[in-house]
């Protein structure tokens, strides 16, 4: 059997029916079951990730989170710089050039 996650989704209140929305489909395309739409009150939705109503919290963008939010979330960008292949230079070895 399998468990469908039950999302709250977080949304501010600057054009909220659009951000709404765009979370409902989002929600409905990853046939999540709805558990709560919270209205700019961060710490109501982590309420709901507590007390176990809800299993994953949905944003409509980054822009939509509260930048002094607990616990911090981070997204990485799709794309990034490749990262490097060899080690880091010493800082005592470059001081030393």
């Amino acid at each position: 059997m399998v468990t469908v996650p039950n999302a709250v989704i977080f949304v501010q209140t600057e054009r909220f029916d659009v951000h709404a929305a765009r979370c409902l489909d989002y929600c409905a395309a990853m046939r999540y079951d709805v558990a709560g739409l919270i209205c700019g009150d961060w710490n109501a939705a982590l309420q709901m990730l507590k007390d176990g109503l809800a299993t994953v919290i949905v944003v409509s963008s980054m822009s939509q989170l509260d930048p002094q939010r607990e616990p911090r979330i981070e997204i990485v960008p799709k794309r990034m710089n490749a990262r490097r292949t060899t080690r880091p230079r010493l800082a005592a070895r470059v001081a030393a050039r």
